[in-house]
């Protein structure tokens, strides 16, 4: 089924939103944008599909607008985990490496995947792998333009997320 007209004008529970926003820190350096791109954020709202203060935050609100709206870090990506922080020998890694806290790199898994790995912090011997996501912890400060609002279609209600134009798209 294709997806419905953009005929509504306000923000509600299982409307499909697309925006277009900007994403930035408590010093207002930009974390991430859609703004100049082709194509908006297209979400199912209310579906988990983004985090969930911007999720409540953007309920009532009406398309053609910007909001601005910052979302604590317990209703973005939730706040610094402690059992998140693994403490790993220096001789770990590279003897010529020089290990930054927020240093980024990947590591094979003992069942051959790669994931990426952020150092937290080095603390004489040991260096501390953070595995909370980078925005934990930190307030999240939007700038979003309501681009379109529409009916979800039952499809798209059925497999909790927006299709793209002319159906099921990932």
């Amino acid at each position: 089924m294709a997806p419905k007209s953009n005929s509504l004008t306000t923000v509600g529970e299982g409307n499909v939103v697309a925006v277009y926003y900007t994403l930035t820190d408590d010093g207002g350096q930009t974390l991430d944008s859609n703004k100049g791109q082709d194509r908006p954020l297209v979400f199912l709202q209310g579906a988990g599909n983004i985090v969930p203060g911007l999720d409540k935050g953007l309920v009532g609100q009406k398309r053609g607008t910007t909001v601005k709206l910052s979302v604590a870090p317990e209703d973005g990506y939730g706040p610094i985990d402690e059992e998140k922080m693994e403490r790993v020998p220096r001789d770990k890694f590279p003897a010529d490496s020089d290990i930054q806290p927020g240093m980024v790199f990947s590591a094979r898994t003992p069942d051959g995947l790669e994931q990426r790995l952020r150092v937290g912090a080095v603390e004489g011997d040991e260096v501390v792998i953070d595995h909370n996501h980078p925005l934990a912890g930190k307030t999240l400060h939007f700038e979003i333009y309501i681009y379109g609002v529409r009916e979800a279609t039952d499809e798209e209600r059925e497999h909790k997320h927006a299709h793209g134009p002319g159906g099921h798209q990932h």
